[in-house]
């Protein structure tokens, strides 16, 4: 080929990523006006809706693009810049989110002065007015006049009662502080580098001095503060409910459905709003049930499901988030004592995001196996979808600094479902996230 060839099929390629963000944004904006309308950057968040599979395809497809378009555009150098800035941004969000300042902010349609934001916060007010004016540069919070700021659709799930602010608090709290830091250090290092084990892992190692052979669930029960944010914190993962691509609302009446390590219910709760006539029980550790039991809504039954069998003869065992916690020897320990508890005829929903495999030896793409329903990216995407489709490879570092835990693909799940004689039936595409659909073998 050609120099000028090249160039040509360059140009021409940036083209094409041109027309996809075109047609994603039309896409987007038709699976908004789905949801009565597409959202104004100073409009609150409309409650707890989860995004429609519709959107999270539209909005997979246009960071893809948009991303891969701007990164190609972009000085080498800028594009770096973007990615080592990021902390500045992680450390401007977590102080604004400590401080409540979303909080103070709210009711206050015409702002506050950073004067007065400091005298509520006991923050200085120069500092502060740099943290607020950088992360209005991202859509959070809005500088209404110089040096006055107020809430807007990205601040406004940082006050104290949205549970995305717990999110955000253990994100840039101890999974930072003490899961991310220090990972090149904790790799290199003799003993935990190299292990597998959950009390080895690289949150274990930057807290081994004070807490020694300790993994992250443990180290929760000495920090209970902590640990009731990380249980808020799971409730605001709102990627897709498992009723947008599982069939909950067709299930007959009195199916029984098990909700096994499904902390207070807020996804229960979704499944019941979708489908009122099953039977619903709810499993986790007795001290994060206890606060469930204030609802009221669900069958509550504690349960250590790495040393213990779920309630038996359920229609479904459900696991949200769950499997992805664990190293594979444990995860195959809980299959097991899931199968111990299932007749024939039940089946087990791990839900979680999944890893993409490659399909092409070069960059890992989604399989085009029919049966698991994934498929590449268009061209020129890069086949995973690029930044578009980065949400499970980023939490797969995320789990594995903070626990040695893993992200799986679809063969990884049925690899560990056939130790726990289980076999693999459906993959339901949720797009950010996907149900394995799990059978007795036998």
């Amino acid at each position: 080929m050609s120099k000028a060839t090249s160039i040509d099929q360059r140009e021409a390629d940036i083209r094409s990523l041109l027309a996809l963000v075109n047609s994603s944004v039309e896409d987007a904006i038709a699976a908004w006006k789905e949801k009565g309308g597409v959202p104004g950057l100073g409009d609150a968040p409309a409650g707890d809706k989860s995004p429609s599979p519709a959107l999270l395809r539209a909005i997979r497809v246009l960071d893809s693009a948009s991303q891969q378009m701007t990164f190609l555009l972009r000085p080498t150098f800028l594009n770096l810049t973007n990615v080592a800035f990021m902390p500045i941004e992680a450390a401007a969000l977590r102080t604004a989110t400590e401080a409540k300042i979303a909080d103070f902010l709210d009711g206050k349609p015409k702002g506050a002065h950073v004067d007065e934001i400091a005298k509520k916060t006991g923050l200085p007010p120069f500092e502060l007015a740099c943290i607020l004016r950088c992360l209005t540069m991202k859509h959070i919070f809005r500088e209404v006049s110089k040096d006055v700021f107020g809430n807007n659709r990205g601040s406004y799930v940082l006050r104290s009662v949205d549970p995305n602010s717990a999110f955000v608090g253990f994100m840039l709290g101890e999974a930072s502080s003490l899961g991310l830091a220090n990972m090149y250090e904790a790799l290199h290092d003799p003993e935990y580098g190299p292990s597998l084990e959950s009390k080895r892992s690289v949150f274990s190692y930057n807290i081994r001095k004070e807490y020694p052979n300790t993994a992250l669930f443990d180290w929760y029960l000495k920090h209970p503060e902590q640990h009731e944010r990380f249980n808020r914190a799971m409730t605001a993962v709102n990627l897709a409910n498992v009723s947008d691509f599982y069939p909950v609302a067709s299930l007959p009446p009195d199916t029984t459905w098990c909700d096994i390590g499904g902390g207070i219910g807020g996804p229960l709760a979704k499944v019941a709003g979708a489908n009122p006539k099953l039977r619903l029980t709810l499993q986790d550790l007795p001290n994060v049930i206890e606060r469930g039991k204030e609802q009221g809504r669900f069958n509550f039954v504690p349960i250590d499901f790495t040393e213990e069998a779920p309630v038996e003869g359920q229609d479904i065992y459900y696991m949200r988030f769950i499997v992805h916690d664990w190293p594979d020897d444990v995860a195959t320990v809980i299959l097991k004592n899931i199968r111990k508890a299932m007749k024939p005829s039940s089946r087990l929903l791990v839900h979680d995001l999944v890893l993409p495999t490659p399909s092409d030896g070069s960059t890992a793409g989604g399989t085009k196996n029919s049966a698991m329903n994934s498929m590449d990216a268009p061209p020129p995407l890069l086949p995973n979808y690029g930044a578009g489709g980065i949400l499970p490879l980023a939490l797969d570092i995320n789990v594995m600094a903070l626990l040695n835990a893993k992200e799986r693909s679809i063969d990884d799940v049925v690899q560990l479902a056939k130790q726990a004689d289980m076999k693999f039936v459906q993959f339901w595409d949720g797009v950010e996230s996907g149900v394995i659909e799990l059978g007795p073998m036998h």
